[in-house]
């Protein structure tokens, strides 16, 4: 018995440790600019209820709102949004980053600070 406590608590350890991804809840955002040079400020925000909002601001001004529902299976994280488009990405979260990546593109996002 003495010897299942030290297997079982490398057992947990190994299960708690074994997702490297978080769940990207919160708000993050994208700076920076289109292949015409046209500047934008994408602002995603991702809920715990499994709702999502983007903004965009284009060359400083209110461009777009949407909205929809994301959701998470292993790796892949998946935008349905309210119009009927799909957006199939694989992410990561370092520290305050969040990596989106489709076969289209690589997007890099800074997690926003609580105001």
């Amino acid at each position: 018995m003495k010897q299942l406590l030290p297997i079982l608590l490398c057992l947990l350890l190994l299960c708690a440790c074994g997702r490297s991804e978080a769940a990207p809840v919160g708000t993050w955002v994208n700076a920076g600019q289109y292949t015409e040079g046209r500047d934008f400020v994408e602002t995603v925000t991702l809920r715990d209820d499994g709702s999502l909002s983007v903004h965009l601001d284009y060359r400083g001004e209110p461009y777009a709102d949407l909205t929809g529902v994301w959701e998470l299976e292993g790796e892949r994280l998946t935008f349905t949004m309210d119009d009927g488009t799909v957006r199939v990405y694989t992410f990561a979260v370092t520290g305050d980053e969040l990596t989106l990546k489709n076969s289209d593109r690589t997007v890099v996002y800074a997690r926003r600070s609580a105001q």
